[in-house]
């Protein structure tokens, strides 16, 4: 039979249920409080629904039911943290060391609001346990939000929406919100999805949502593991926003290491907007470093206000094994951007891109200036690339010949051994645009895929690079059979485009579409009908 228990310093057993108690720190002093249990909560306890309020000028630590860790069927209650720090606190929404067996956390609420005078507090808050989550733990769906204070006051606050530790086994983090305005420049901002450390076996990450606005904050997002996902962990889908003057961010949608085994990344949403004057975002889809195994990245959409951007759609460093990327869409709003669809390093083995989406957009009146490779820096051994599709930004300012806004490489800057290309469209915009459908080397077997350039009215002066015309023994047969789109200028017939004649020293020759709008075509042999895609 449940038995209430007020606060005690050993451990909740069996079936009793902790009070809801209010806790109040002293001001000017060390408050250590905990809700329930000082030591462990076990068999099927439950702790309370618990108030904690910081005391002013004081170190607040805050525990909302174990002391200890929490295990067996404990369930941890819905606690309230209210904290206006001077210095420095801490959270515990649940237990301040492990969870394990079939344990659950609460629901729980944090508030931290930095009161005047104070200078860099420190502000850390764990949403369900301290240390580690295994066997079926389960955490809260918990929330915690960072309000503005003083302009002078440089928080440093760091979010762990699970533990703080690692997750094993067949822990589940919680759906967790994490929201801060915090208005002071040079502030850390730190987000931990589900936990700080590595996740492993059958674990799988919360879907968490993150929102924060502030002057010149130095933001970083880990979705679910602030280390690496191995085994069959799954991250969750996670929801990013970020906005506010010159934010400086560094996004990781599931681990900030490493995904190997059978690990899955979640389907993450990204958005950055505000006032970009000289603000840096770096997205990782999924790892910030190597994907091997059978990883799969998920199909994570990033939204970028302006600002210089840098885009991983799966993982910061290589791909090996027979690692997957997900299908994944960035667009620019603007500003200098760099993508690549899949890693930043090299495909390799039997590793497969995804099929990414690139949308290099400018507001109006702007420049956008845009490097994306729709799949890696390189490929090699068996790697596919993915069929991708890259959209050019636009320029107001007609450019030069010769100067290009936008860079886009179907596949990799290079290919070798048995690399495949994938099957992509690239689409000119008004700017600039130098064009690849394959990759800028190819070398060995190496093969290009079937890619597609389109062209509308107000182009500028374009160019592609490597336009395959399936003719063999001719240079470029590697290159696959490529087809120039015009079916937007509403060309029915060749005879409405205007072609120069084929150098068979250069492979080029050049289709004005109308004054100030053309491009020059290295292509293997002179074009005829068969190279268009009509309307």
């Amino acid at each position: 039979m449940a038995k209430c228990i007020p606060i005690i310093p050993g451990s909740l057993i069996d079936h009793q249920v902790g009070t809801d108690d209010v806790l109040i720190g002293l001001a000017n002093a060390t408050n250590f409080l905990v809700g329930d249990a000082g030591q462990d909560i076990r068999d099927h306890a439950t702790g309370g629904n618990d108030t904690f309020t910081g005391g002013v000028n004081s170190i607040n630590n805050f525990v909302g039911d174990a002391g200890r860790s929490m295990l067996d069927h404990a369930v941890g209650g819905n606690d309230r943290f209210t904290d206006l720090a001077f210095t420095d606190s801490t959270f515990y929404g649940d237990a301040g060391g492990n969870m394990s067996g079939y344990a659950r956390g609460g629901d729980d609420i944090g508030e931290a609001a930095p009161a005047l005078g104070a200078v860099a507090p420190h502000i850390t808050f764990y949403g369900d346990a301290g240390g580690n989550m295994s066997g079926h733990a389960e955490g809260g769906n918990d929330s915690f939000e960072a309000f503005r204070g003083s302009p002078a006051i440089k928080p440093q606050t760091t979010f762990y929406g699970d533990a703080g530790g690692s997750m094993s086994d067949r822990a589940h983090g919680g759906d967790d919100t994490f929201s801060a305005n915090v208005a002071n420049s040079d502030s850390d901002l730190i987000f931990y999805g589900d936990a700080g450390g590595n996740m492993s076996d059958r674990c799988a990450g919360g879907n968490d949502t993150f929102t924060t606005t502030g002057f010149e904050n130095n933001n970083h997002f880990y979705g679910d593991a602030g280390g690496s996902m191995t085994g069959r962990a799954v991250g969750g889908d996670d929801t990013f926003t970020v906005s506010g003057l010159n934010p400086f961010s560094f996004f990781y949608g599931d681990a900030g290491g490493d995904m190997s085994d059978y690990s899955r990344g979640g389907n993450d949403t990204f958005t950055t907007s505000g006032i970009a004057i000289d603000f840096v975002n770096t997205f990782y889809g999924d790892a910030g470093g190597n994907m091997s195994g059978h990883a799969t990245g998920g199909n994570d959409a990033f939204t970028a206000g302006g600002g210089r951007n840098t885009f991983f759609g799966d993982a910061g460093g290589n791909m090996s094994g027979h690692a997957a990327g997900g299908n994944d869409a960035f667009t620019a709003g603007g500003g200098r951007n760099t993508f690549f669809g899949d890693a930043s390093g090299t495909m390799s083995d039997d590793a497969q891109g995804g099929s990414d989406t690139f949308m290099g957009g400018a507001p109006a009146g702007t420049r956008g200036i845009n490097l994306a490779y729709g799949d890696a820096l390189a490929m090699s051994g068996n790697a596919q690339g993915g069929n991708d599709t890259l959209i050019a930004g636009d320029d107001a300012t007609q450019q030069p010949a010769g100067t290009f806004d936008n860079t886009l490489i179907g596949d990799a800057q290079t290919m070798s051994d048995y690399a495949c290309g994938g099957n992509d469209k690239l689409v000119s915009g008004t700017g600039n645009d130098d064009m690849w459908g394959d990759a800028q080397s190819i070398l060995g077997k190496a093969r290009g895929g079937n890619d597609t350039f389109r062209f509308n009215f107000n182009s500028g002066h374009d160019r592609i690079e490597d336009f395959g015309q399936g003719a063999q023994d001719v240079a470029g047969s590697n290159s696959g059979t490529d087809h120039i789109d015009v079916s937007a200028l509403g060309i029915t017939n060749l005879s409405q485009l205007s072609i120069s004649a084929f150098d068979p020293t250069t492979h080029e020759s050049m289709i004005t579409f109308s004054p100030g709008n053309d491009v020059i075509v290295h292509s293997q042999v002179a074009l005829t009908s068969h190279d268009f895609l009509l309307a």
